[in-house]
């Protein structure tokens, strides 16, 4: 195909950008996040089935996309994540959970990388943002879990206005914890 001016068109990939799809794949949450724009609880019928799923992976890994996180609501309350995850290698993409970080164990993080969120370094800030007294302890151990797999993770936070001013200090925290982004 040729753009309006006659050149030829380009894509992303042909560019070198790595394009990354993110699917919530349940509803399901073990956590009340105050910023959670799904009101994720429970699980809902208009999720894929196990076959919808990985024929969706399909057309994302034909179309040339190369990471796929895997999301939610909490990715690992869904009972066949580890089946999808695996499809998804399968087909060349790589898997990323993005999690709320409480469910890793070591069985769950020797499967694929993590996008683990941290809020706040302060436990009580960070449990109250995600709704669960513990959360914050919880994952750490999951991050602990990752670091003892061997397995790469990254942090993700949602800034609002209580946590900006710990940006740079969740950020150096993610340096010194050995996270890769």
């Amino acid at each position: 195909e040729k753009k309006g001016d006659g050149a030829p068109m380009v894509s992303c990939a042909e560019k070198g950008a790595i394009m990354i799809v993110s699917w919530m794949t349940t509803n399901k949450c073990n956590l009340k996040c105050e910023h959670c724009y799904q009101d994720a609880e429970e699980a809902t019928d208009k999720e894929l089935g196990t076959d919808e799923a990985k024929k969706m992976i399909d057309e994302i890994a034909r179309v040339g996309f190369k990471v796929m996180i895997f999301s939610g609501g909490e990715p690992l309350l869904r009972p066949d994540i580890f089946d999808l995850v695996a499809h998804a290698a399968s087909r060349g993409l790589r898997p990323v959970f993005g999690t709320n970080g409480t469910l890793i164990t070591y069985e769950t993080a020797a499967a694929c990388a993590m996008g683990i969120s941290v809020d706040s370094l302060d436990p009580a800030k960070h449990d109250r943002f995600r709704g669960l007294e513990n959360a914050y302890e919880l994952t750490m151990q999951g991050i602990e879990a990752c670091k003892k797999a061997g397995l790469a993770f990254q942090l993700h936070t949602t800034v609002v206005d209580w946590n900006r001013d710990e940006v740079c200090d969740i950020t150096d925290f993610a340096e010194r914890i050995g996270a890769v982004a």
